[in-house]
């Protein structure tokens, strides 16, 4: 089966008066129809910019390259193609819902104005499927809540309401990009559950953006982790979790506690030094700075590692593997 979502390639930088900012730097990946992938790193190492990219929102002063990037049939670098599947079979849930809903317009409008554009409805039937999207998501009393204002909301609320709008069209694909930032832990929860079910009703392919593994080892299908802009490893969750390659991946999960095996009262575990400026070509791997395993030859190109769908960017892995497979 042919996926539903390929990137190849993707690169996006700002050019700045001095030099050249590599925000995205050859990210590659693929989405399968009602598959969750989540793409995890942290702050600052492009998962964000990769999904405005995905959806043509970059800021201006950003400039986009791919090797390829399509959705279905549809060619994701041809703008016009873009337009007709943004907000249609491809929707997206914003990081922040306090700053990605029009706080002058209450919530019916912004959740009728894509729908309208993109089916031709009439506004009545636009309200009524607003209001069908909004039960569907949990909202009680939805008819009241369309003549609301998003400050008229909570934090969990007008998340729901983001999801309820990106799935006014049905589409296929849903991207969220920290979903559940700034949310407590019961609504967290809430919302994970909430998209899941989601998922297997209606068949939806997810890119789900965090940087909490926490979340991602409760959803995902596969997992991509994402170090300065790049992909340093990519596989199935059961593979990330159980085996994982790159040093960076281990040492994201070495910061979470993990019920049974972290004493009460340790330290949290931590990753020595700050994620290197992505100013100028970033040669070698980017993580050497801060990886307990590194060797001189790290400064050079970085070998692509794999086997069968698990891929990752080191020159350790294999051999490692090998050493611990040898006495069984």
């Amino acid at each position: 089966m042919e996926p539903l979502l390929q990137v190849r390639d993707l690169k996006v930088d700002f050019k700045l008066r001095t030099n050249t900012l590599h925000a995205v730097r050859g990210m590659s990946f693929e989405v399968r129809e009602g598959e969750t992938l989540c793409i995890v790193g942290e702050s600052g190492c492009g998962k964000s910019m990769t999904s405005l990219a995905l959806m043509d929102l970059l800021p201006r002063a950003a400039t986009r390259s791919v090797g390829a990037m399509r959705f279905g049939e549809v060619d994701l670098t041809d703008r016009r193609a873009v337009r007709r599947v943004r907000g249609n079979e491809m929707a997206m849930i914003f990081q922040e819902p306090m700053t990605a809903l029009n706080p002058a317009f209450p919530i019916g409008d912004q959740m009728t104005e894509a729908y309208i554009h993109h089916t031709g409805a009439t506004g009545s039937a636009a309200r009524a499927r607003a209001v069908e999207m909004l039960n569907e998501v949990g909202i009680a009393s939805p008819e009241k809540r369309l003549g609301q204002y998003p400050h008229q909301l909570s934090g969990g609320l007008r998340q729901r309401v983001m999801i309820a709008m990106a799935l006014m069209t049905s589409p296929k694909l849903l991207i969220a990009d920290e979903p559940t930032t700034a949310l407590d832990v019961t609504i967290q929860a809430q919302i994970l559950r909430l998209l899941r079910d989601l998922q297997q009703r209606l068949g939806i392919a997810i890119v789900f953006i965090t940087h909490d593994l926490g979340l991602v080892s409760r959803i995902a299908d596969r997992i991509v982790v994402m170090y300065a802009g790049a992909r340093v490893e990519e596989g199935s969750a059961a593979e990330i979790f159980g085996a994982p390659r790159h040093p960076y991946t281990q040492a994201l999960i070495d910061c979470i506690p993990q019920p049974g095996k972290s004493e009460r009262g340790a330290p949290l575990g931590t990753i020595p030094g700050v994620v290197p400026s992505l100013m100028g070509d970033v040669r070698g791997c980017a993580f050497r700075s801060r990886c307990p395993v590194a060797q001189p030859i790290c400064a050079d190109a970085v070998p692509l590692r794999a086997e069968g769908g698990h891929v990752w960017a080191c020159i350790h892995g294999a051999e490692k593997d090998e050493t611990e497979r040898a006495p069984a």
